[in-house]
């Protein structure tokens, strides 16, 4: 046994070690939470907007086939904006898509998309997010934001009966997808959902982020990265989408490329959902595609290529140059650039149809 009076003569250079190892984990703490917040502010504290280049596909491409009304519900009062298109001059509908958008953009990027479902027969509401495009707010706020707008565009839906008593279906492609996800928990009703190129959790996409671009710090700070993203954005807005998994009613459909570098297999809903498999949901996995699987690789191809070919056009003046670009994506056939993944697009079909 220790003797009492050595107890006191070492006690305060215990106490003194305690503090010193309490005041080092608090730096390292505050190191990640500067991390975090810098990353937030480079990432999230932005407004999405679409590109600025024309050669990503345009309402004008599809005003013969598709056509569209505007639509707003409201978010802590700000307005939220978009528009339900459907197939013109069709007039029984499938059933009722809500389609959220990724991050960095708008939905006018997802034209492919509602093309494709409103040939089916489906009418597709789609909105852009807070701070995104059409939509008011100073910035996108945080992912998890995505889910709470979700769900008051459902609960504007279902109170105005703006889908004419058809099904409702949500559609979301990367933090769409997560949006989609995320909401289901509260709205059972929801008929089926299909989530294309998810992620589990804003932490752990946020981490995966830094990880592919700064190893090393994501390495250093990896123990205490969950806590300093809790501690910034607080729980609320570090919700897993896969809280949407209990609800048991909705069928749902993760699609998932092997390939895809901006969500990661370890960050996907689909990896979440191959380690805890539920009845009501179905995984299909594709070894390439990228993070836009409902396209072929040759249309992201075609895209990066008009991208290369309109930006290096130069000219003796800036009203030259104008013109020429101006000639260069007139002449672009954006609809024949994007040809559909066929495996992705029939199992879309087949899970919408069954």
């Amino acid at each position: 046994m220790i003797p009492f009076q050595t107890l006191l003569s070492t006690g305060p250079a215990i106490l003194f070690s305690i503090m010193a190892v309490v005041i080092l984990f608090l730096l390292y703490l505050f190191f990640a939470v500067i991390i975090v917040y810098v990353m937030n502010r480079q990432v999230i504290l932005i407004r999405g907007e679409d590109p600025k280049n024309p050669c990503y596909l345009q309402f004008s491409d599809y005003e013969d086939v598709m056509e569209r009304t505007p639509y707003q519900c409201s978010y802590y009062g700000k307005a939220i904006n978009g528009y339900i298109y459907q197939e013109k001059g069709r007039e029984g509908f499938k059933g009722f898509v809500l389609l959220a958008h990724g991050l960095f953009g708008t939905h006018v990027q997802y034209l492919v998309d509602f093309r494709y479902l409103t040939k089916l027969g489906y009418q597709v509401l789609a909105y852009d997010q807070f701070g995104c495009g059409l939509s008011e707010g100073e910035n996108q706020e945080s992912l998890a934001t995505g889910i709470y707008v979700m769900e008051n565009v459902i609960r504007d839906v279902e109170k105005r009966n703006v889908n004419h008593d058809l099904p409702l279906i949500l559609y979301g492609h990367s933090w769409g997808a997560y949006s989609s996800c995320g909401a289901l928990k509260n709205h059972p009703e929801i008929s089926k959902a299909i989530l294309r190129s998810g992620f589990v959790s804003p932490i752990q996409v946020s981490y995966e982020l830094l990880r592919s671009q700064k190893k090393a710090l994501a390495c250093f700070i990896k123990p205490v990265f969950s806590l300093a993203m809790t501690l910034y954005f607080s729980p609320r807005y570090v919700a897993k989408s896969t809280r949407g998994f209990h609800n048991q009613k909705t069928k749902i459909l993760v699609i998932q490329s092997e390939d895809d570098t901006s969500v990661s297999m370890r960050a996907s809903i689909a990896n979440y959902l191959m380690k805890h498999p539920k009845n009501n949901a179905e995984v299909f996995l594709t070894k390439t595609g990228g993070h836009n699987t409902i396209i072929t690789e040759e249309g992201t191809k075609n895209y990066l290529n008009a991208i290369r070919e309109y930006e290096s056009i130069e000219a003796n003046s800036e009203e030259e140059k104008n013109r020429k670009r101006e000639e260069f994506a007139s002449g672009l056939r954006r609809v024949e650039m994007y040809p559909y993944r066929e495996d992705v697009t029939t199992k879309i079909q087949e899970f919408l149809e069954n």
